[in-house]
Order: structure tokens, then sequence, then C-alpha cells
């Protein structure tokens, strides 16, 4: 039986289908018995999805040029002798 961590790591095998076929049908049995599972399966799935389904858009430069200043400062402050 699988435990709800193996289920995790198996997840995306499984939902691409190439999960080997025993492994899939002890997945599938624990999905039968563990509630918590079947969420975080349904979850994923749903996320995968609306993923999927996302368009790129460019970011504007005003935008792109205040990320990376922000980033800059964190990046400076984080190392040491930076303030904490």
């Amino acid at each position: 039986m699988l435990t709800c961590q193996e289920q995790v790591e198996l997840l995306a095998d499984y939902l691409d289908g190439t999960l080997h076929p025993e492994i899939a049908s002890a997945l599938e049995r624990h999905l039968e018995d563990c509630v918590a599972c079947v969420n975080f399966t349904n979850t994923y799935k749903a996320t995968k999805a609306w993923v999927r389904d996302l368009t790129y858009e460019e970011m504007p430069e005003d935008l792109k040029t205040r990320l990376a200043s922000f980033l800059k400062a964190k990046i400076l402050q984080e190392q040491p002798g930076g303030n904490h």
C-alpha cells in the first residue's frame, strides 16, 4: 500500500500516463481510501489545467526596472554585511 507521500511523488507520472501499470494500480487503490489524496489530486489536475491555459504577456518596462531594483536590494540586504 502506498503512503500519501509516495502518492504525491508519483502523481505527475500517473497523470501523464507514464507510470508502470502495477504502480498505477497501487496508486488508484490508495486513492479509493484516502479523501485527502483525492482532494490533492483534483487540485493538482485543476492547477495543471489552469497553468496550461495561461497566456504570456510581456512585462511593462517600468515594472521590469522596479522589479530588478527590488531584487538587487534584497540580494544586497541578505549578503553578509548587509542590513538584515
